[in-house]
């Protein structure tokens, strides 16, 4: 058959002279390689592929085409077999120069003596490469050297041997089963290790034929594409001679692959989709997982405190200091980008880390605990600030929120402050009107209370300096200070004079902030209640609650509340601060 350009070993069976009818030679040819371009996905979610988002593994492994072809091609060959060692061997030379990284792997290797059927062809997956970032992976360069020899003073097979001896990078990965080399620790492991030029372990005194080529790049990117190549070489046998007068037509023993296995993470779980997942888990957890390195497993807390590195950081800083977290933050960051680590690793390393500062879960409060009123907007506001700049950027908040977990940006920081002044501004009015009220009933002066109350107070049927006032307290003499029988149910429009009358009479001592009421069927904001003590000789003893209608900037409605009327008292329970307004248990206790 007619195939192109080939690596060919011509193994002569005999001492050098090949007889038709007795001596029988074997060839092994290796192709040029073919390669299969695939585009690489963005991650479910994503619009586009970042060199920070992927790990990238270059494997080889050789895929046997047919059945046996080895035994069927030897039974053709009968027994004329009288000469010594034939070896061949694929190695691959692997190198990444900003990493410094050199490295030579074992495609296959082939092996015979003499006697009938005496040969050996070995294969095995191997990782080319330790895991790389796609960003310093994408710089992986891999030749590939093809060696053969008749003389059996060449042993090829050794020379495999002693580079298999020096190849160990073993790395399928993930939440509690190890960590392959990756990054500078690739570097330190290359370093460690010791290396085989396979030419130079070779005798000088050799005899052998070799050729050198190079594979496609594995990986390229170009602005924010990726694709992959995928290599095969194909690899024939051929039998010549023998009682045939023709040669052999090449028969396929099989393909050898070299692609990119790509990984979105090594210490995370990956979701149905391939994803990320960062939930539910802990710092020990992942400073805990196993890295292999270059005198074996080490856990990733070692490498991170006993590696070179310009700033370690303490993985232990006073988590009440700000500013003690947010340097060591800093630190950790950029040592984990010094390891190798893509986007996705390091930012559930650094959420974990952080998640035990108070600060960091203030930043990251969710909507629904910053819009409680216990936490004034000032508070909020300083909740904010921490925001830990110095450390992480909006992507790396992004990133953390892709993985599932619970942080806020500034866009969420602008939704929660806008929802929090649209609620204060909701309270606002009935916040004002109170503390005006309270202001007008602590006056003890009964013209000037009369005076100042005049402009808060309206009705429909009366206008201003009216009010309606209602009684759900109990009877404590309110009809006969009116000059009334009973008081409706609905109540008795009171001019200011009147207002003044009852509220001096009451002897009030203590009163509350104002809470804004938010039971329905009345719009939230137009309704307040505070607490009042009496002092010693009121006409009711104690004191009770107090709430107010608005209707506008104008109180309408003025009601003496009972417990039993308007559960105030549940209300402080469910909801202690509303409106900035916190009532202690004790001012309740004392109108028992």
């Amino acid at each position: 058959m007619g195939f192109r350009n080939l690596f060919i070993l011509q193994f002569a069976l005999t001492s050098g002279i090949s007889l038709i009818g007795c001596t029988t030679s074997r060839q092994i040819v290796v192709d040029y390689p073919t390669t299969q371009t695939t585009r690489l996905e963005p991650l479910s979610g994503l619009s586009a592929v970042d060199g920070d988002d992927y790990y990238i593994q270059l494997v080889s492994e050789f895929e046997f085409k047919g059945d046996n072809i080895l035994k069927s091609g030897c039974s053709d060959m009968g027994a004329g077999y009288e000469t010594g060692d034939l070896s061949a061997a694929l190695v691959f030379k692997v190198k990444n120069e900003p990493l410094k990284f050199n490295q030579d792997v074992a495609g296959f290797v082939y092996k015979a003596t003499a006697g009938k059927c005496n040969f050996n062809l070995e294969t095995k997956k191997a990782s080319l490469t330790p895991w790389l970032r796609l960003d310093v992976g994408k710089d992986t360069m891999v030749d590939y050297h093809f060696f053969t020899s008749n003389k059996s003073d060449t042993n090829i097979s050794k020379l495999i041997g002693d580079v298999n001896a020096t190849t160990n990078l073993l790395a399928l990965t993930g939440v509690g089963t190890g960590v392959a080399l990756m990054g500078k620790l690739a570097t330190e492991w290359a370093a460690a290790s010791p290396t085989v030029n396979a030419a130079a372990t070779l005798p000088a005194s050799a005899k052998y034929s070799s050729e050198t080529h190079t594979l496609p790049a594995p990986v390229r990117l170009s602005g924010q594409e990726a694709t992959l190549q995928h290599s095969r070489l194909a690899v024939y046998e051929v039998v010549e001679g023998g009682m045939s007068l023709a040669g052999s037509e090449p028969k396929l023993l099989g393909e050898l692959n070299i692609y990119p296995e790509i990984v979105p993470s090594l210490l995370l779980r990956l979701s149905p989709g391939g994803f990320p997942k960062a939930q539910d888990l802990s710092l020990d957890e992942l400073l805990t997982a196993p890295i292999r390195a270059a005198n074996g497993n080490v856990e990733l807390k070692a490498l991170i405190g006993d590696g070179e590195h310009a700033e370690k950081p303490n993985l232990e800083p006073d988590w009440l200091q700000y500013g003690d977290v947010e340097v060591n933050c800093r630190k950790l960051k950029r040592v984990m980008k010094e390891l190798g680590f893509n986007k996705y690793d390091r930012n559930a390393m650094l959420y974990y880390f952080l998640e035990r500062s108070p600060d960091w879960k203030n930043y990251n409060i969710s909507a629904g605990r910053a819009m409680a009123d216990d936490i004034r907007p000032g508070k909020l506001e300083q909740y904010r600030s921490k925001d830990f700049s110095g450390c992480l950027a909006q992507e790396d908040y992004a990133t953390m929120a892709l993985m599932g977990l619970a942080v806020n940006n500034q866009q969420d920081w602008q939704a929660i402050m806008a929802s929090r002044q649209k609620q204060e501004s909701l309270f606002s009015p009935v916040q004002s009107a109170g503390r005006q009220l309270v202001a007008v009933m602590k006056n003890t002066n009964p013209t000037e209370m009369a005076r100042q109350i005049y402009p808060l107070i309206a009705t429909a049927a009366q206008g201003n300096g009216s009010v309606l006032l209602q009684n759900h307290l109990g009877d404590f003499g309110l009809e006969a200070l009116l000059g009334m029988e009973t008081l409706p149910g609905e109540g008795v429009v009171i001019n200011a004079e009147q207002f003044e009358k009852v509220f001096s009479w009451l002897y009030l001592d203590q009163l509350s902030c104002t809470r804004p009421v938010l039971s329905q069927p009345k719009a939230i904001g137009k309704i307040g209640i505070l607490l009042f003590t009496t002092r010693d000789g009121a006409p009711w003893p104690k004191g009770g609650a107090l709430e107010f209608e608005m209707d506008g900037d104008k109180i309408t409605r003025i009601t003496f509340q009972h417990p039993s009327y308007r559960d105030f008292e549940r209300s402080l329970k469910d909801i202690p601060v509303i409106g900035g307004c916190r009532i202690k248990q004790s001012f309740v206790d004392q109108l028992h």
